[in-house]
């Protein structure tokens, strides 16, 4: 009998479905962001042994319960804050993370969040595209010269640190959880939040979210950044304390932000983001490019085959309770 797996949010990248085909697995797949009730209803229906987890609200107990088969769930991607990982670990379900397969994509939509702020891109295309061109009024800046922090030196921040020497930046960093030789010869440690907060005029936020960092850049975060300063997210929404946010760009508190991710997902066609001028925002796709997705689907599939085959898988994939 043939493993299946069901990719809950939509299929993997081809090159991903080659590598199940080719280990005889049947693959199967939801739309995007399936309800939880015709979710149970389809599990309970064709019991998967394993679940790929990409557009999706929540796996949590329930949802791996409804497959009396399922021995693995493996996330399209590195966050694995859309599973409940100490469910699993009680259902003695193990947990993949495609750790690493997206940092150079989702880096480079950092740096692309920051030049597009700092060239005043949004305002400008707009210009022109209503007829336009008077370049006595234009207000951007360089990046040289510029201090950019980066909270989160792991698999994405140690990319951006890189991409950001050429750039003429000066980067530091905090992350709490990392060794001191993984802050590399780009990113200078700081020790405390705050000293980096107060010091860059680029925040960069690339740690994972965790009890610790939900809304971990709050009012108080916030008003300790300089107020010409620029916050990128591109981590996940509920870092960020979105209300703290409107307010800290409502007052001048901080000059523009840069977002990728919002709380919830999909934002609301109302936020009141959406009004500041100062705000550049894309869907969640930093880590989505053509190169990226195929990347990550090629890991992923690899990582579930190797683990439902009984063949070992590098610990640095299995994700663990904190």
């Amino acid at each position: 009998m043939p493993f299946t797996v069901l990719s809950l949010g939509g299929p993997v990248a081809p090159e991903g479905e080659e590598i199940l085909r080719a280990a005889g697995i049947v693959s199967l797949s939801t739309g995007p962001y399936p309800g939880k009730t015709e979710l149970l209803t389809l599990l309970a229906e064709i019991q998967p042994d394993a679940l790929v987890v990409r557009l999706i609200e929540r796996v949590d107990a329930e949802v791996m319960m409804a497959s009396p088969k399922l021995k693995a769930v493996a996330k399209h991607g590195a966050g694995t804050n859309d599973i409940d990982i100490a469910a699993a670990a009680a259902l003695g379900i193990p947990v993949l993370a495609a750790v690493g397969a997206n940092a150079h994509s989702v880096a480079e939509h950092a740096l692309t969040l920051m030049l597009a702020l700092a060239k005043d891109l949004r305002a400008q295309d707009a210009f022109v595209r209503g007829g336009g061109w008077e370049k006595k009024a234009y207000r951007g800046h360089e990046l040289r010269g510029r201090t950019l922090g980066i909270v989160g030196i792991g698999a994405i921040g140690s990319v951006v640190a890189r991409l950001a020497v050429p750039f003429g930046l000066k980067t530091i960093a905090y992350d709490p959880y990392i060794s001191d030789a993984a802050f590399g010869p780009h990113a200078e440690k700081v020790t405390e939040l705050d000293t980096l907060l107060s010091r860059a005029d680029i925040v960069s936020l690339h740690c994972p979210l965790t009890e610790e960092t939900r809304g971990m850049i709050g009012a108080r975060a916030l008003a300790a950044m300089k107020r010409d300063a620029v916050l990128i997210n591109t981590a996940r929404g509920e870092v960020v304390d979105e209300p703290s946010l409107v307010e800290a760009l409502r007052s001048g508190g901080i000059a523009a932000a840069g977002l990728d991710v919002f709380a919830p997902e999909p934002p609301a066609a109302a936020n009141p983001l959406w009004s500041f001028p100062n705000v550049i925002v894309s869907p969640h796709v930093g880590g989505v490019t053509e190169e990226a997705r195929r990347e990550l689907s090629v890991m992923t599939c690899r990582n579930l085959v190797a683990l439902l085959e009984g063949r070992k898988v590098d610990a640095r994939f299995l994700v663990r309770p904190a």
